[in-house]
């Protein structure tokens, strides 16, 4: 069961300290006591916490401090924030360098600025240093393209989040030729309206994601062109978590509050809803992308999408937009109508082939997105996702596929959504294989449905999100028994099963998709002889 359907307390761990923050936001400690002694106590207690449980029950949340810890065996029964937090604060400066610029983070330093791949990350994250305990400074290191910067930096920012989420964006003062990181001097707080606040928020995110946290503050700088780069990053004070007038405490007291409310309500699990947006492109004999633009412009559940092209904005993919819906079976549906419908609007001359998958042509990446509302986005629910969809489709995608990523297809990328649920953004666009898209969708309701019961979580593990980074298929499924065994044991899998289980024949077979083949073939619509 989803955690924010069963009500409960707000716990916060740091070594053998235990804080529980209690419905009405009073605060309560017990200090000096082994935690482990109290995981052994409440490992296999289940119910709903109130403000007398001396210990977390099934449904709290357990916010993980630097020196705190929680055994993996028992986070499914509760809700852990920044459960990374130990293994963050013990990392060397290089490791935590290491996973930003494998995800694709552009990192800052006094000399140089570097990304993974090329400087295109830090325009792709917007337009526009500390050493101290629980906080990571990034420093010069190799790159496969890094390129020269000022030593200084023109613009410094901190962007505060809680649950991946942004609690306050602020810009910092410069103090002689430096960003002010600490200390005094007044920040000015930017507004969402600014147009710095997105690209800021979402590079804040995709770093805090990549070091394995929920909740932290991240450091950017901006140089003279506007590209922003992640200095460094840090996790919560202890005491402002504490503090009920501090943005962290505040951020605590309302999580609280949530969890009472639900408690107090009817208990009703909220109806998960699945939508999507997967992109195709069209093309030529000799190879050449086709703008959709000319024939799907100011369509209805098909049309175009832009993408940047020598400096210039192109709506040159074609981009389907089904009806959400609660069952796999039904979205596939709405996807294959949508094809007829487009196929109506396409011309059969001159000749074009659909192309599907992770990047059926070079310079072009598609993406499968992913809608889910009826749920809330957690940390936890992305891992998740990240570790029972884009890793089993990562184990089928044909082997030049993974060159997308980082740029694209980084774990964890999500977006929030105008209707109140987000989009899951690092799938490659699945229409290139029906099997595994009906796979894709029956997986993400199980995740949200059973976020609270999964257990084994690989997208955790360093040795497996290398793997997804490097293409390495082999390596990859090296988690796909466990993942099997997870799914095995939750409630919806006897629902679901029979979307699920063709993928994970697939890919025990060997087998991998082909984007050589139009997807029309694919999904009905066109007969392999008739192209």
């Amino acid at each position: 069961m989803e955690w924010l359907r069963v009500g409960g307390s707000v716990w916060i761990v740091n070594g053998i300290e235990r804080i529980r923050i209690s419905v009405s936001g009073m605060l309560e400690q017990d200090k000096g006591k082994d935690w482990d002694k109290y995981e052994d106590k409440f490992k296999d207690k289940v119910g709903v916490s109130d403000d007398c449980s001396d210990v977390p029950v099934h449904g709290d949340v357990i916010i993980v401090g630097g020196k705190g810890y929680i055994s993996t065996e028992t986070l499914p029964k509760y809700h852990a924030l920044n459960d990374g937090a130990s293994i963050f604060a013990a990392e060397s400066e290089d490791a935590i360098r290491r996973r930003l610029r494998r995800a694709g983070v552009a990192v800052w330093s006094g000399n140089r600025s570097e990304s993974s791949r090329a400087s295109a990350s830090a325009s792709a994250s917007g337009s526009e240093s500390e050493r101290a305990r629980g906080s990571r400074s990034t420093s010069p290191g190799t790159s496969a393209n890094p390129f020269e910067q000022p030593g200084v930096a023109h613009r410094g920012f901190r962007v505060s989040l809680f649950q991946l989420l942004p609690i306050m964006v602020e810009r910092l003062p410069l103090h002689g030729s430096s960003v002010m990181m600490r200390g005094s001097g007044r920040s000015e707080q930017l507004q969402e309206e600014d147009s710095r606040y997105r690209p800021l928020t979402r590079l804040a995110a995709r770093a805090l994601y990549a070091c394995g946290l929920d909740c932290g503050s991240v450091f950017i700088h901006a140089d003279e062109q506007g590209r922003l780069f992640v200095a460094s990053v840090s996790l919560p004070p202890s005491q402002q978590l504490l503090d009920a007038e501090s943005i962290w405490g505040k951020a605590v007291t309302q999580l609280a509050q949530q969890l009472g409310d639900i408690r107090i309500g009817s208990g009703q699990q909220q109806q998960v809803l699945l939508g999507a947006d997967p992109e195709f492109l069209l093309l030529s004999e000799s190879g050449k992308v086709v703008s959709a633009f000319r024939y799907l412009e100011g369509g209805h559940g098909a049309g175009c999408d832009s993408v940047l092209i020598g400096g210039q904005i192109k709506y040159s993919v074609a981009e389907l937009r089904p009806a959400p819906t609660d069952s796999p079976a039904e979205l596939a549906r709405n996807i294959q109508k949508l094809l007829q419908l487009a196929a109506k609007r396409i011309p059969d001359q001159p000749p074009l082939r659909w192309a599907a998958g992770g990047m059926p042509a070079a310079g072009f990446s598609l993406g499968g997105h992913l809608h889910l509302s009826g749920v809330p986005l957690t940390g936890r629910l992305l891992r998740l996702l990240d570790s029972y969809i884009a890793f089993p489709l990562a184990m089928i995608e044909s082997p030049a596929e993974h060159k997308r990523r980082p740029r694209y297809g980084n774990l964890g990328d999500f977006r929030l959504q105008p209707h109140g649920g987000f989009e899951y953004r690092t799938l490659p666009s699945w229409l290139v294989s029906p099997l595994a898209a009906k796979a894709a969708f029956a997986l993400a309701l199980l995740c949200a449905r059973e976020s609270g019961t999964l257990e084994a979580c690989p997208s955790a593990e360093e040795r497996y999100i290398d793997a997804y980074y490097a293409g390495d298929r082999d390596a990859l499924r090296g988690c796909l028994d466990d993942l099997a065994a997870s799914i095995a044991q939750t409630k919806s899998y006897r629902e679901l099963a029979g979307w699920i289980e063709p993928l994970l024949a697939a890919i025990r077979s060997g087998r991998t998709w082909d984007t050589g083949i139009d997807i029309r073939v694919k999904w009905g619509i066109l007969r392999a002889d008739a192209h």
